[in-house]
């Protein structure tokens, strides 16, 4: 597998491939670079293979950060499909959540997500860490000088915090709600490694899809969730809450109020990411 000659970890230049296993089996090798070309080729061919078969399911292996599994999920229920996205293995490198009732990180944040054909406003797409937090938001709050929700970590002797120097000093992250969250953290670590095999980079992914078509047309299928989508968002809104999102709202609605516009960063953020861009061109 190629590597970054400087850390040791990725291949910027590297380009992603599909190849048959022993078995006879698609499978897509990350061959070390950058996850989001990566999981593009993984989750396309995945639909693509799912419009021949009425289901498809392939790992993908040696690839480093992803990115937003939801714009994947999105791109997969647009073209009729039903998509699941998991990713684990990583526990011996990445140990970030404590198991439900534990008080030492031995988990990955071990993301999920799902992706289904909805209703008039487009697909609905759950992408979601089992851990409380995901790990990019503790180094952000670092970098920032900031806190994060008290009770989704704890310290060094299992105390709940908000300060994200007791996370780095031999804390943990708390499982999303508790045992469901560790039950899917436990489920992704066995089919991503137990089942895919040693992790050579960030994690190992299992991709799945399923052609809706083969189940029902698209448009009662579309009618039907339109209806259950359409009482979900009627519904009377709790105390400080403008409204019942459906999942996937938000994402849409950030997208098109900020089309064309400036993304908003902290200038620690930004004057990090300079710095950092002049250590690599020298």
């Amino acid at each position: 597998m190629p590597i970054n000659s400087q850390k040791g970890v990725m291949d910027s230049q590297a380009e992603a491939i599909i190849h048959r296993n022993k078995n006879g089996d698609d499978e897509v090798d990350g061959r070390g670079g950058i996850g989001i070309p990566a999981m593009r080729l993984a989750v396309d061919h995945c639909v693509a293979r799912a419009k021949e078969k009425g289901i498809a399911a392939l790992p993908l292996r040696h690839v480093e950060h992803t990115g937003r599994l939801g714009a994947y999920a999105e791109r997969a229920a647009h073209d009729g499909c039903l998509v699941i996205i998991i990713g684990g293995g990583g526990q011996q490198n990445w140990r970030q959540v404590a198991p439900y009732g534990g008080a030492k990180a031995l988990l990955p944040t071990n993301p999920f997500c799902f992706g289904i054909p909805g209703g008039q406003q487009g697909p609905v797409i759950v992408d979601f860490a089992t851990s409380m937090i995901a790990g990019g938001w503790l180094y952000a709050a670092r970098a920032a000088g900031g806190k994060i929700p008290f009770g989704t970590i704890i310290d060094r002797e299992g105390e709940l915090s908000d300060k994200p120097a007791h996370y780095f000093n031999g804390g943990a992250i708390l499982p999303k709600g508790g045992a469901m969250g560790y039950g899917l953290a436990v489920m992704a670590e066995l089919i991503c490694e137990a089942m895919l095999g040693p992790v050579t980079t960030e994690v190992n992914w299992f991709v799945m899809a399923v052609d809706t078509k083969r189940y029902r047309e698209p448009h009662i299928m579309m009618n039907v969730a339109e209806e259950f989508l359409a009482e979900l968002g009627d519904c009377p809104p709790a105390k400080g809450v403008t409204r019942v999102e459906v999942p996937g709202d938000r994402e849409r609605r950030h997208r098109d109020e900020n089309r064309g516009r400036i993304i908003a960063l902290l200038e620690t953020t930004w004057t990090a990411m300079q710095e950092k861009a002049k250590r690599a061109a020298s």
